[in-house]
């Protein structure tokens, strides 16, 4: 069987400030718009046929979102007219959500969901001024928050980060950090995850599972940070619980969101990856993946979280160790994406940057760039099903590529362990 990676050909970081690499700003611009013109020419807001969801996974919200990232960035802001983009796109994906209203779990569904689509709309209705459009998308984003109380389990899970409440709850976090006032209480965010951990507390007492908190996804008990564990954690870390010194958060649910960490800390393996999900452990099955959906790269940021919060050095360790595996087999021949290619891996570097400030970092996340445009990955790089979404595609590349000019703000989308 053909390895899932390619082998990385630069030599690693030799030590010492002054080792040199490329900072070419642009380099990266040009290849932001060789990825934007392609999107542009493949991708056309009012065409129904090619979006019929809308979604910020796959769908125009997430072209939307790069788009409004173009623009709040002052290095970019001038290569295209992003903020018209962002609304033409935008202004379709809002047109396909009216469809699913009626669908409860639509309205806190995040990044597969109405919820994600209303978000984004909001962010770009406030750069452009709109303040009726902005009302009108915070009521929609916050029918939500209701709809995430009604009810604890579905036979698909209703928790994680794609279309469960730890994703809904990401979008809370982004929205109150994007626009100039605070629009979710932190009432109503701690009471969504005090939902969540009664949920987690309830799986995981039936299941027998070994770790306090718990979660499945389609049947599956994932661990990663698209449909499982990891993800649900470090939402729950964001929370108003921990902003606050000594921490606020009840004694038992404090104890439980520590011990689940600990307890997923405990299952990275030598090469500094991490199961699938839980049966796994009981099963045999070694399936490892180096993806941020699955494995080291999602994991990543419930790690960092930890570390910033409980300040001990076994978080920081495994974060290394995750960061060294990315750099050895994280040249996915998945192609370009965020979600499951190179540029969501090249995204560890760039958290690791930002949390110790060493240049190591910023050169593998430099590097992991330069791989893009390597001849073998152009030749056996698979192409995504939606080569041109946020996480499958290259609006995702964008994203990462614009960070890469402003490292010291970078973060993956819609997980910033810094705010």
């Amino acid at each position: 069987m053909e390895r899932r990676y390619l082998k990385n050909p630069f030599a690693d970081f030799s030590g010492g400030e002054s080792t040199p690499f490329a900072t070419d700003e642009e380099h990266i611009k040009t290849l932001i718009c060789t990825y934007v013109d392609a999107i542009l020419e493949h991708c056309h807001p009012n065409n129904d046929e090619e979006d019929n969801r809308g979604d910020l996974y796959l769908g125009n919200a997430g072209i939307a979102y790069m788009f409004w990232k173009l623009h709040i960035c002052e290095q970019t802001r001038d290569l295209y007219p992003g903020l018209e983009h962002a609304a033409a796109f935008i202004r379709n994906a809002k047109v396909n959500a009216k469809r699913y209203k009626k669908r409860s779990a639509e309205r806190y569904s995040f990044l597969c969901g109405n919820a994600g689509i209303y978000a984004v709309s909001a962010a770009i209705s406030q750069e452009a001024k709109d303040i009726e459009e902005l009302s009108n998308d915070l009521a929609n984003f916050k029918s939500g928050i209701p709809s995430s109380k009604e009810f604890m389990h579905t036979k698909y899970g209703c928790d994680e980060v794609l279309v469960g409440r730890a994703g809904y709850l990401a979008g809370c976090y982004w929205l109150n950090d994007v626009l100039p006032e605070k629009k979710i209480t932190d009432d109503d965010l701690t009471s969504i995850c005090q939902l969540i951990i009664t949920s987690g507390r309830e799986y995981s007492k039936l299941n027998n599972s070994p770790l306090p908190l718990m979660y499945q996804y389609h049947g599956t008990e994932y661990l990663g940070a698209a449909h499982g564990l990891c993800a649900i954690l470090h939402m729950l870390l964001d929370s108003p619980w921990f902003r606050t010194v000594p921490i606020s958060a009840p004694a038992a649910e404090l104890r439980d969101i520590k011990r689940s960490i600990d307890f997923f800390l405990e299952l990275q393996d030598g090469e500094g990856n991490f199961p699938v999900a839980l049966e796994d452990l009981r099963s045999g099955r070694d399936k490892r993946l180096v993806h941020w959906c699955h494995g080291a790269p999602g994991a990543v940021y419930v790690l960092a979280k930890a570390y910033l919060i409980f300040k001990e050095d076994k978080y920081l360790i495994a974060l290394r160790r995750a960061s060294d595996l990315v750099w050895k087999q994280g040249f996915l021949r998945k192609g370009p994406g965020i979600c499951h290619g190179v540029a969501g891996n090249a995204y560890v570097f760039l958290l690791l940057f930002r949390l110790t400030n060493e240049m190591k970092y910023l050169y593998r996340a430099h590097k992991f760039m330069e791989l893009l445009t390597n001849s073998e990955f152009k030749q056996r790089a698979r192409v995504p099903d939606r080569p041109h979404s946020l996480y499958e595609g290259v609006a995702g590349t964008v994203c990462f590529l614009v960070d890469l000019l402003e490292p010291e703000q970078a973060h993956f989308p819609f997980m910033d362990v810094f705010h």
